[in-house]
Parts: structure tokens; sequence; C-alpha cells
């Protein structure tokens, strides 16, 4: 049995919301299981000019449960040197960092380079920042000096952090599935709530950004006009850019009838609602890392079809649990004509029950070697 180790971590966590934080809330729960977890959270996270959203945080007051010491700010040094002091206090036997974007990077650098832990992992949501950043892979690779372990989730990102040529032992590991309770009787419930228990319906859920394939999608769903014409797709999720283009792109198409937009940020209480209504998750991201979005359909137990490009393919067996394509309109549509065609909801969402298996936070825990020497 692996010995209780003293781990801290740094990342955002609550009151902050997004995926990064979602996965850093589970990603702790699962080491305290066995291990005495020091929390390093942000005071303050982006600057106004690098954040395009409505809110960093989530609508509600910090509660007395919450774990993390909100120390850090990007933008302060002095936060830096308090961060430094706290955890060399903590006595910490590993770090872990999670990094994301590289504007991240220099803070990250001066922590690690002065930090007394033996062991200091790099957790890479992002090798590589889905928006050109100046000098990024100088500031990752600097960052990464200190690392004594470096942990990718995906084949793609790891061969990205081989290329920088770097100390630290690279573990490949995977984005674990978000445990969400539900209940899949509530399917009809949450279909007939919303209008669509007589429609086949996709969804397309998360930040709206270019890199996420909106476009494609829509282009796609023109293809299926006249096959498919009870089809409804969802979109949900906050846009981080104008959304003119697409509303534009769907009118010029004739497509205002099968699009139901909600462009709000999803609190947690509300995702069963919009996934259990859906019958397949369609990601058609142009480049991708691994995506928490399939990691909740994958919960959900929803089929999806994610792009070739990218790391997402790593987590589908192919006309299994969802679908593998190109990014080429024809094809999408092919599949989804094929997919309600054929009925294969049932089917494929009985292989995730299994699947998913594969990707559990133990298992991840595991992946990390935390006790190796």
């Amino acid at each position: 049995m692996n010995k209780p180790l003293k781990i801290a971590s740094i990342g955002p966590y609550f009151p902050f919301r997004g995926g990064i934080s979602d996965f850093h809330k589970d990603l702790i729960k699962q080491l305290k299981i066995s291990h005495n977890i020091e929390v390093i959270n942000f005071k303050k996270l982006y600057p106004n000019f690098l954040f395009p959203g409505k809110s960093q945080t989530v609508n509600k007051k910090l509660n007395s449960n919450n774990i993390s010491r909100r120390i850090l700010n990007p933008l302060s040094v002095f936060s830096w040197n308090r961060a430094i002091k706290y955890i060399n206090q903590f006595d910490a036997d590993v770090i872990i960092i999670s990094y994301w974007h590289p504007f991240f990077a220099l803070m990250f650098s001066y922590l690690s380079k002065r930090l007394k832990i033996k062991k200091i992992y790099f957790l890479m949501h992002n090798a590589e920042s889905h928006e050109r950043f100046p000098f990024e892979k100088y500031l990752v690779k600097k960052m990464l000096k200190q690392a004594t372990h470096i942990v990718t989730m995906n084949d793609k990102e790891k061969n990205k952090i081989i290329n920088l040529k770097v100390k630290g032992k690279i573990l490949k590991s995977f984005h674990p599935i978000y445990n969400k309770q539900f209940n899949e009787l509530d399917r009809n419930v949450f279909k007939n709530e919303l209008g669509l228990d007589r429609n086949h319906v996709i969804l397309f859920f998360g930040l709206i950004r270019s890199y996420k394939g909106l476009d494609i999608l829509i282009n796609s769903i023109s293809l299926l006009k006249k096959t498919i014409p009870t089809l409804k797709v969802l979109i949900v999720g906050e846009p981080y850019m104008s959304m003119k283009k697409y509303f534009l792109q769907i009118n010029k198409l004739g497509l205002q009838e099968f699009f139901i937009f909600d462009n709000n940020f999803v609190e947690e209480h509300n995702l069963k609602k919009y996934f259990l209504s859906s019958d397949l998750v369609v990601l058609p991201y142009k480049k991708s890392t691994q995506s928490g979005v399939l990691s909740l359909s994958m919960n959900f137990n929803i089929p999806s079809l994610v792009s070739s490009n990218g790391g997402l393919k790593d987590y589908i067996l192919n006309n299994q649990t969802g679908f593998v394509s190109s990014l080429k309109p024809e094809d999408i549509s092919a599949i989804i004509e094929k997919y309600f065609n054929n009925n294969l909801y049932q089917s494929m969402s009985d292989n995730i029950k299994n699947h998913k298996k594969n990707f559990t936070w133990d298992k991840f825990e595991e992946s990390l070697q935390l006790n190796d020497k």
C-alpha cells in the first residue's frame, strides 16, 4: 500500500469557474482520499483584457468548506513569494502545478525554481495554447526546466513535450470522466421540458471559441435539411467571441428552425438537462487537446462525434462509443445521418458504460506515479 504524501497543488479552484477549475476540484477530491493536501488557489486569475467572458467566478459565496488558500495573482510577484513561503512551510513531498496558458508560464517558472520540493509535477492541460501567444514555446520550455514529472493527457500533447527536449519524466495519462449523478429515466423529462421529445437532438456545448468549429457544424447541418427534417441542434455555452458570423451563416443557409441557442454559462446543476436531452454530442474542433465536454458526454453515456484533429480521438472507440471524423461537412453529415437512421443511440450508450471505466479518477491517480522514487 502506498504511503500517504503531503501534496501541494496549484491551480484555479472554487470560486473560479471553467474546465480547469472543475478538473482541479475533482483531482483534489481524489487525492484527499489517501493524502494530505494543500490547495494554492488564485486571488485573481486573468486580467480583464485577457478574459472575454462575463465573469471569472461562479455566483456563489465562498463557503466554510472551501479548502483552498487564495494567494496567487499572476501580475504580483509579492503574491508569488507569499505562495512560495507558504508551500515551503507546508514541507510537501510533491507539488502538482496545473498549466493551461502561457500567460502563467513566467509565474510558474519563478515558483518552481524556488520551491524546496524534490518532486515537481506539471499537469499539462495544453502544451500549446489555442490562440497564438508571443514567445510561447520559449516560456513553456523555461517553465518546465524544474519539472521532475510532466503529465500529458493524450499522445499528441506528449509528442509536443518530447519536442521541447526537457529533462523531466513525461507521463502520458488521460482526462478522467467527471462523475455527475443522474438518472437515465430523466431523458424523457428533460426532452419534454425543452420541447424536444419529437426531435433528433445534437448538442454543441461549452465556451464558444473559433477553434471549436461551430461554422463547420452549421455547414454540416445544411446538408441534412431534407434527410432529417426533425433535427434540432442545441448550441449551449457562453461565447468568447462575437456570434454575429454564426447567425449570418445560419440565416444564409435557411437553418433558423434547426438551431436553439442558450448563450450563457451553464451552472453545474443544469448540466444534466442539456446532456440528457441530447442524442449526440458533436465536437468538430479544428485543434484540441482533451475536452471536459467529452468527459461530460461520457459521464452521461451520450455518444460523441469528434474531430480526427488533436487528442479527442484517443477517447473514442470509433463506431462503438462515438465517431471520429474529418472536418469535412459532408463526412460529418454522413455520420450523423447514419447514426439517426440506424437508431444507434442505445447500443452506443451501453458501450460507453463499459468504456468509461478506463477513465476513472483513481486510475488517473495511479498514472501519476506519486509514490515512485
